[in-house]
């Protein structure tokens, strides 16, 4: 009788190492993911999927064209324990633009349907709005790993550590009014730094920003209603679209600012918009997500 087969494992992401997480393995005419991070849902988490469609759609356009925007559609939840091919096809070459659609699949199910924008460098004029509110530097706020230790934040009874991830630290402004309780208003402002270096990459660093702009997005909204401690326990949340605008390079592992605000939330929808800044003031990119927001019963 023969023996059947054991099936391989999946290597395991070490948790830390965004470079190594997003980059992709070259394949029969498409490119693959040779690790997947999960999310609270049981499903890849969506900062890698955007994160590897736009270095998908990259490595296809002309050199010197940085991409000024990525539009994703997040069809059907990814399983992590299975690879994922991403396909991308040409949309347009012209004098000023390249455009490209990249199509995120696993197990003939599209994951993330989305397009990205190349543009030729240029000038002219130009604008930006600062953030909703004066912020603190990073440098003087606690991260979620030391929150419990300032008591008379009230913040104590809480594990607010369990929501940053190894690879990423994540400092919130003024984290008494949007933690422990619902927020006042639906604006939160936070910084984000990845923990580990990237290589000098303006590609990867731009991939690396998608994968942020997926995280924590959606809090302005989540905690107008529910306070985040309350929220994994009760609510079921999922990214459904997620654009973003890249207006200049940045370095996805120096402090961001994410200014953020929910100008709707309808039908178990959210929707969230964010301004991000590098730590000199500069705004370096835009972003919009729109998430289910369920309770968990309904699911």
């Amino acid at each position: 009788m023969m023996t059947p087969q054991r099936q391989e494992a999946r290597p395991r992401w070490a948790g830390l190492d965004v470079a190594e997480l997003l980059a992709l393995a070259a394949g029969d005419g498409v490119s693959m993911s040779r690790f997947n991070e999960d999310n609270r849902n049981g499903r890849v988490f969506g900062g890698q999927l955007l994160g590897q469609c736009l270095l998908a759609a990259q490595a296809s356009v002309p050199p010197g064209r940085p991409p000024t925007v990525l539009q994703a559609l997040f069809a059907h939840g990814a399983r992590a324990d299975e690879p994922i091919s991403y396909r991308v096809d040409p949309l347009q070459d012209g004098k000023r633009f390249s455009g490209r659609r990249v199509e995120a699949t696993q197990g003939g199910r599209i994951a993330v349907s989305a397009h990205v924008t190349f543009q030729e460098p240029a000038g002219g004029i130009s604008h930006e709005l600062p953030p909703h509110r004066p912020v603190p530097p990073p440098e003087q706020l606690l991260s979620m790993d030391n929150l419990q230790a300032g008591g008379a934040l009230g913040l104590d009874g809480f594990d607010w550590s369990w929501f940053q991830k190894p690879c990423l630290e994540l400092r919130v402004v003024d984290p008494a009014s949007h933690l422990p309780v619902r927020n006042a208003e639906p604006l939160v402002s936070y910084w984000l730094r990845l923990r580990k270096a990237l290589p000098d990459n303006a590609s990867l660093h731009a991939a690396a920003l998608a994968y942020l702009s997926d995280y924590w997005i959606n809090t302005a909204a989540i905690t107008h209603h529910v306070p985040a401690s309350q929220v994994v326990a009760s609510m079921y949340v999922a990214s459904l679209n997620h654009t973003l605008w890249l207006h200049r390079p940045c370095r996805a592992d120096d402090w961001l600012l994410f200014s953020t605000e929910s100008p709707s939330t309808q039908g178990e929808r959210d929707l969230t918009k964010a301004r991000i800044y590098d730590r000199h003031g500069m705004l370096v990119a835009s972003a919009a997500q729109e998430c289910l927001f369920a309770p968990r019963n309904s699911s």
